[in-house]
């Protein structure tokens, strides 16, 4: 066999629910930590405090302009604040008492640059705020009595869903507010007012209870339900609005589990998949790939804390849920929806996370930067951001707000990553194999390290037998081992590099007989 060449270590990503045996060779069969983009395999970014702690835990955080100040809202389960250069202050309502959000519960949106925000309790009005020094208020205008699990902004429309009047829910019921002006909320909510076009329909219950809704682009609104999908149409005339059904085999698994891509299609975590549809055709992104394993992994006691976000700086699709046995998201799994890549990253206990322009002023110099000096990824006495890019800041159980992707460290800590493949046959797995060395191109700082582990299994399901060795970045051409068995297992981990690339790597190995 001589040397097996195994190229573009990120052109396929992870795969966990194939036979392992039967992937091509540079597919990952785990992976941690791993950023897979432009056919490299990357150790993720890591995160930094973005503003100093808030003085609440944030559950929810969504960015706003106010002229050219960039602003964020943070809402809190019983406070809303804003922040803008380090500085918070309480927004909460003047009159009416705290909130009554809970984790994953509040939504948000914008209607002509004014924020609203529904705690999603069937306790509270909808909230607005008209970026002055007042303070955040009940929604105007909006009908009294009235609650709704889920608000969102459609064209010119207010679209409020799973409503409740008085005591009595309607859980199939979508409401619509009037056309607002620019610049102003809606001036009424009656349905029954002939002047207005608000208005109000039930999806049907058998599409099941609505969690949730976004539009799509400028010609659609999505009502996601427990059991489907429904497309809402701006139709005019009497009725306004018309609907249809996408799909009645799966809907949305649980609030703030659709985003929207850049391209307009939604990102969807339904009950049994993950998927991108443009309003017509649903596509599977998980299928054949992580999907088993996904939802095996997911906490069943806490999966309603599962949301989505988009990181559009690097093109990637992200779903935080609890892992089995946590009851806080703490792990991600990211989809590159360039590249067709999955892989997973560990989170620090995320209850919201959003992208939005932040301020120059937060850029930290090099006195603030606790990342080493060699492995640092900013440049000396730069931003860690370019202001004008959108940028993904995680709203933290811990009470912080960190940046994504902002330094090479964990806040501070080394990351731990690691890329392992087992189940490789090289064509021939009849054969047993005897493994000499491995060569890999891993680009990161001179003098640091990555453990490389070479090991051996008969079996293809079988834990391997492993034989580590330690790269030096920078030095080390050849990695040297002797490893002889029928499925082979490679695998690279984090020594003392804090950040690393694998671009591919040769095996050298020999055919050592069929028995």
């Amino acid at each position: 066999m001589a040397f097996v060449r195994v190229p573009a270590s990120g052109q396929y990503g992870v795969n966990k629910d194939l036979s392992q045996p039967s992937l091509p060779d540079n597919a990952w069969t785990d992976a941690s930590n791993i950023r897979f983009l432009d056919g490299f395999a990357a150790q993720s970014f890591g995160y930094g405090e973005i503003y100093a702690s808030p003085t609440i835990v944030p559950y929810h955080v969504r960015p706003v302009m106010v002229g050219s100040a960039r602003y964020w809202i943070v809402c809190g389960s019983g406070k809303i604040h804003i922040v803008n250069g380090g500085t918070y202050t309480d927004k909460t309502r003047a009159s009416g008492g705290d909130y009554s959000g809970s984790y994953n519960t509040w939504t948000s949106t914008e209607l002509s640059g004014i924020p609203i925000v529904n705690d999603g309790s069937g306790l509270n009005y909808p909230q607005y705020w008209d970026l002055s020094a007042s303070k955040f208020a009940n929604l105007s205008n909006w009908p009294a009595f009235t609650y709704c699990k889920t608000v969102r902004s459609f064209k010119n429309y207010l679209v409020a869903l799973n409503i409740t009047k008085s005591t009595t829910n309607y859980p199939y019921m979508v409401k619509w507010s009037n056309g607002a002006d620019a610049g102003a909320v809606p001036t009424s909510w009656d349905q029954t007012d002939p002047t207005k076009d608000a208005g109000e329909a039930d999806v049907g219950a058998s599409y099941g209870e609505i969690i949730d809704g976004l539009a799509m682009r400028d010609d659609s609104f999505i009502i996601y339900t427990t059991g489907s999908m429904v497309r809402m149409t701006f139709v005019g005339g009497t009725y306004v609005f018309n609907f249809n059904q996408i799909t009645g085999s799966s809907g949305l698994l649980a609030r703030n589990c659709v985003s929207q891509l850049p391209m307009g299609l939604h990102f969807v975590v339904t009950g049994n998949d993950v998927v991108i549809h443009d309003g017509q055709t649903v596509t599977s992104v998980l299928d054949k790939s992580t999907r088993r394993y996904f939802f095996s992994n997911l906490d069943t006691d806490n999966y309603s804390r599962t949301f989505t976000f988009i990181n559009p700086y690097l093109n990637e699709a992200c779903i935080a849920y609890a892992s089995v046995g946590n009851s806080i998201p703490n792990r991600l799994l990211v989809y590159n929806y360039i590249d067709k890549t999955i892989s997973f990253r560990d989170i620090p206990n995320l209850n919201h996370a959003s992208h939005g322009l932040l301020e120059a002023a937060l850029a930290s110099t090099w006195t603030a930067d606790s990342d080493p000096w060699g492995s640092d990824t900013t440049t000396w006495n730069q931003p860690d951001f370019t202001p004008d890019s959108a940028r993904v800041v995680w709203a933290s159980n811990d009470q912080k707000l960190y940046l994504m992707d902002s330094s090479a460290s964990a806040n501070g800590s080394m990351i731990s990553s690691y890329l392992e493949r087992r189940g490789l046959t090289f064509g021939v797995p009849e054969s047993m194999k005897l493994v000499k060395g491995i060569r890999p191109r891993i680009y990161g700082s001179n003098g640091d390290t990555v453990t490389i582990s070479v090991g051996y299994s008969n079996d293809p399901y079988a834990d391997p037998v492993y034989t580590s060795v330690s790269h030096t970045i920078g030095s080390t051409v050849a990695d040297d081992v002797l490893v002889n068995g029928r499925y082979i297992a490679v695998k690279f981990a984090t020594g003392t590099a804090y950040q690393w690339r694998m671009d591919s790597f040769d095996i050298d190995v020999e055919d050592a007989g069929v028995w």
